[in-house]
């Protein structure tokens, strides 16, 4: 059973190969020429049949920060915001995007936006042994840009060692198949089928017949002593495992949700493989419309379908024409997740500005105006690190207090459209130890650094405006600040910048992505 399990990944990789031959005969035709174009008409038509008047396009300063925050995770270096800015270059936007999307800090992003969707809250906290396991094999899958399609396949079929990569993510449910298959229908489907578990769903199309068929799939699994070097326990699917049908003795045998014949026979009744060819092929509606709402969900704040696990008949899709071309263009590339965030932040709907401007702000699900999404704690803390401490001190403490610090700040199941944090978190982050640290020129790297004599005063002042909110200031916040450096000349210069960093760092717009 271990060794039919060892040769697991080998197997699916040849199976969902087969569904890539047969997604290439799908015609293209012209809508893929040019997709962030298409996107851009099929929201314009919207915005004129509803009368609403768009944004204007963002100011470099404005998109750099989301850019970077979006896709690195992180606020732009100063440094490389002041080479983008003063680049002329027309097609800068499209580089910056395309550099982004091929760095390691794209796949480290990406690799803790999604440890947060596929652990339990309980076990994702990054100083887990598990939740440190996962997070390192998703990072390599997104270095590797592997295909979305075999990454959930990967997921769907993981066995071998109990506590290494995407294995946890069954174990850290406790291989319960009622766990593993709510958990999988909204992440991968974007369905919450475990509102079925006890009744009919009251609003969508999903019956307990539909929930505990599903449930099913994950029914064989077991953990066993492991034969592999180190020991430890393993995940294997054993064939007689099943679910009974709840307060009777009636067997459940495993069906695709929505579908009414039975999965195709596998030789070895293996089901979760059965599950993973039936998600990459083309009979299943749900698979490449939930990773496109998800993906788009990231980059404007809120899904086509909002929320993003609950594509049902109460939750309709804003834009479904939209939706529709996401999902066929992600088939269309084979699942290629970079390739869709790249069409989509290349839209011009993604590089409107967040400003509106004497007019009535558009609904959040126009996409009129870009929605400001609030930073998680963990993009707070690291655009901190990188232009406020700039550095300083040991890398060992850096990440105790990172740890200290998301476990203070964190909100996993926030909506980035609100503030999630309570008085006492906001108490916290204003005068807790990072922001203490940020403020003191004997840590702050940045202050420290504006000692030096070619700077003056309008430089200072430029360079935490570009290090704290990644946009230089106005001319009436330059005058404002220039009038206290000079009232308070009694202090030493360092006082004064770090009374003014400690402003910029606790103002709302340090908080989001614009």
């Amino acid at each position: 059973m271990i060794k039919r399990l060892l040769c697991v990944h080998a197997v699916v990789a040849v199976v969902l190969s087969f569904a890539d031959v047969a997604r290439c005969d799908q015609a293209t035709g012209d809508r893929f020429v040019d997709p962030p174009a298409t996107i851009d008409r099929y929201l314009v038509e919207s915005w004129r049949q509803t009368s609403i008047e768009p944004s204007a396009r963002s100011s470099d300063a404005e998109f750099c920060r989301r850019v970077w925050l979006d896709l690195a995770g992180v606020a732009p270096p100063v440094w490389q915001l002041r080479t983008f800015l003063a680049d002329p270059a027309p097609d800068k936007r499209d580089r910056l995007i395309d550099s982004l999307l091929d760095s390691a800090r794209f796949a480290n992003h990406m690799a803790n936006r999604w440890n947060t969707f596929l652990l339990p809250a309980d076990a994702a906290e990054p100083n887990q042994e598990n939740a440190a396991a996962m997070h390192g094999w998703l990072r390599q899958q997104f270095l590797k840009n592997t295909p979305y399609d075999h990454l959930v396949g990967g997921f769907l079929t993981a066995g071998g060692k109990s506590d290494r990569g995407p294995a946890i993510f069954y174990t850290s449910r406790n291989l319960e198949p009622v766990k593993l298959a709510a958990a999988t229908s909204r992440l991968f489907l974007g369905v919450q089928l475990e509102c079925a578990q006890c009744h009919d769903h009251p609003y969508a199309r999903w019956t307990q017949e539909d929930f505990w068929s599903f449930a099913a799939f994950f029914a064989q699994l077991r953990l066993s002593d492991s034969d592999m070097r180190g020991g430890g326990q393993a995940i294997e699917d054993r064939s007689g495992g099943e679910v009974m049908f709840p307060e009777s003795d009636r067997v459940m045998s495993p069906r695709y949700p929505g579908v009414s014949s039975p999965p195709e026979t596998d030789p070895t009744d293996f089901r979760r493989r059965q599950l993973t060819i039936w998600l990459a092929s083309r009979n299943n509606p749900y698979f490449a419309r939930a990773a496109a709402n998800r993906v788009w969900a990231h980059l404007f704040g809120r899904g086509i379908v909002d929320p993003v696990d609950a594509m049902d008949s109460s939750h309709p899709p804003s834009h479904p024409e939209l939706l529709q071309f996401l999902a066929d263009y992600l088939v269309e590339q084979r699942f290629d997740l970079r390739a869709l965030y790249r069409v989509i932040a290349r839209s011009d709907a993604y590089q409107r500005s967040s400003e509106i401007r004497d007019a009535t702000r558009p609904p959040a699900d126009s996409f009129a105006a870009m929605n400001i999404k609030t930073l998680s704690a963990s993009q707070y803390f690291d655009s901190l690190r990188q232009n406020v401490l700039m550095g300083t001190g040991s890398p060992a403490g850096a990440q105790t207090a990172r740890t200290e610090f998301l476990r203070r700040m964190d909100a996993a199941d926030a909506d980035p459209s609100d503030f999630p944090h309570g008085v006492v978190q906001v108490l916290g982050m204003m005068n807790g130890p990072e922001m203490l640290a940020a403020t003191m020129d004997q840590q702050s790297g940045l202050i420290a650094s504006m000692d030096a004599p070619f700077f003056d005063d309008a430089d200072r002042i430029e360079t935490l405006f570009l290090a704290c909110l990644s946009r230089p200031p106005t001319d009436a916040e330059q005058a404002q600040f220039l009038a206290y450096l000079k009232t308070t000349s009694e202090q030493p210069l360092k006082e004064r910048l770090s009374d003014l960093t400690w402003i910029l760092l606790n103002t709302a717009e340090c908080f989001v992505c614009p």
